[in-house]
């Protein structure tokens, strides 16, 4: 990479969660008073699959639901757009993660080789990823107020992103509506309340034990 930077992009790879509801981390408080922060009610999540490249130039990030295996290929797929943008081949260092590792990640590496390396990272070696720094960074910042709704939730956390700098930021927000309308699952369409044909119980019925 030294001998033709023109060439090739080292990527570090990573993926973290990020939660609605601040957190304590440091705080100056009176002896004898438990310090408190606002929170929202029900704590909501999301999960930023991300890399930054060496030498300041920049970062794929995409901002999603879940850490799985339909997230990494979203991530993949922003990385294949970047390739096409700058021309440069690219080296991702990855952690042995489950998503991976899964077989549909493997095979989406593969279908990549003719411009993707792979170089696994060392089991249990989180200091030698440069990205796990910049989550902290991240969450210093946005764990430390409380979002007003899931949208500014939301694009406060790209914002962030966008402010942990580099040459070139590839951004990707993959946030779905349904969990922006406040739901945790894909609604399934089905109405409200019981099945069509199920049988409703008397009003006097009671969970007793059974007669012996």
């Amino acid at each position: 990479m030294a001998a033709e930077p023109g060439r090739y992009e080292l990527h570090y790879q990573d993926e973290t969660h990020v939660e609605t509801n601040p957190s304590l981390g440091r705080v100056w408080h009176r002896v004898g008073e438990q310090p408190t922060l606002p929170a929202a009610g029900s704590n909501r999540r999301l999960t930023v699959f991300g890399s930054v490249a060496a030498g300041g130039r920049g970062r794929v990030e995409v901002v999603g639901v879940r850490a799985d295996s339909a997230g990494f290929a979203r991530y993949l797929e922003a990385l294949d757009e970047r390739r096409a943008a700058t021309g440069r081949d690219v080296i991702l260092v990855l952690d042995n993660g489950s998503c991976h590792t899964s077989k549909r990640s493997q095979q989406a590496l593969a279908d990549r080789a003719a411009w993707l390396e792979v170089v696994p990272l060392a089991r249990y070696s989180p200091e030698l990823n440069p990205k796990e720094r910049e989550w902290r960074w991240l969450k210093r910042d946005h764990r430390s107020h409380l979002a007003g709704d899931l949208r500014t939730f939301v694009s406060e956390l790209v914002a962030g992103l966008h402010r942990l700098g580099g040459e070139r930021c590839d951004i990707v927000e993959a946030v779905p509506d349904w969990w922006l309308a406040g739901h945790r699952t894909p609604p399934t369409g089905r109405p409200v309340g019981r099945p069509k044909g199920s049988r409703t119980p008397p009003a006097d019925a009671a969970n007793l034990p059974a007669c012996t």
